[in-house]
């Protein structure tokens, strides 16, 4: 994968596709961005649950595990681009079993920022295709994205304008949160009822879906949390937390997180 993704770096591409179908006609993408450092059993139940809970029709929806190579907050830190590159293709055969109604793919994007990411996708899968995308994510991303710094001197209200008018965000209510679960439940109801206007316009409310996770045991599970116990020699802990493929390639590779 060190080939794959020094070839994307060098093509002066916003956007790529590295495994997986290129141009599927799915009514409904479903977006996981995440650091992939590494992928863990909640990304795979925050799919699960928003596929089953949020697919449009029958037919197979798709799924797209999305890279940021430039992150606005995050430096790449352990494990290095290619890395987690290999575990993303790894976690997407892992979800193509896992979730037979639906196609995965693996794509590398140098946006950091949502409003970025949403164009290029729409330039690469909506030309002529009814096409919604649902972007998942965490809930302190969402607290990101509608944090008025990222902004300034612009208003939210007007830069997220037409990401929020076209697309939704999914995500799990989480343990190890600013917000207690009960709060980022209640989160898009206190949009809708515009406690937070006028930094966040309350019709939004109707496009973000906070969900509780249907397994408590996964609501603390995070790359960071796992890189740790990799670190303290925690290794057995984890098989509760990784894909078994995953598993076995963090732990046969235990260095790129030093």
């Amino acid at each position: 994968m060190k080939k794959a993704f020094e070839q994307f770096r060098k093509s002066g591409s916003l956007f790529q596709i590295i495994k997986g179908p290129q141009h599927p006609e799915s009514p409904k993408l479903f977006v996981l961005d995440s650091s992939f450092n590494p992928p863990h059993l909640a990304h795979f139940q925050l799919l699960f649950q928003t596929v089953k809970n949020f697919k449009l029709t029958d037919t197979q929806s798709h799924v797209l595990l999305l890279l940021a190579v430039n992150n606005a907050d995050k430096l790449p830190k352990p494990a290095s681009f290619p890395h987690r590159l290999e575990m993303m293709c790894l976690f997407a055969d892992y979800l193509q079993e896992k979730l037979p109604h639906s196609v995965v793919s693996v794509g590398l994007t140098v946006h950091s920022k949502f409003i970025d990411k949403d164009k290029v996708l729409h330039e690469q899968f909506t030309q002529g295709r009814n096409t919604n995308i649902g972007y998942l994510v965490g809930f302190d991303t969402i607290a990101r994205i509608f944090d008025e710094k990222y902004y300034h001197p612009l208003k939210i209200s007007d830069v997220m304008k037409s990401f929020m008018s076209r697309g939704q965000l999914y995500c799990l209510a989480r343990g190890d949160c600013h917000l207690n679960a009960e709060s980022q439940l209640k989160y898009a109801n206190d949009i809708l009822e515009g406690k937070f206007e006028p930094v966040i316009p309350k019709e939004w409310g109707s496009r973000i879906h906070v969900m509780q996770n249907d397994y408590p045991s996964l609501r603390n599970v995070s790359s960071s949390e796992i890189r740790n116990k990799l670190k303290s020699g925690q290794v057995d802990n984890l098989k509760e937390e990784l894909p078994p493929c995953v598993y076995d390639y963090v732990t046969k590779n235990m260095t790129i997180f030093d």
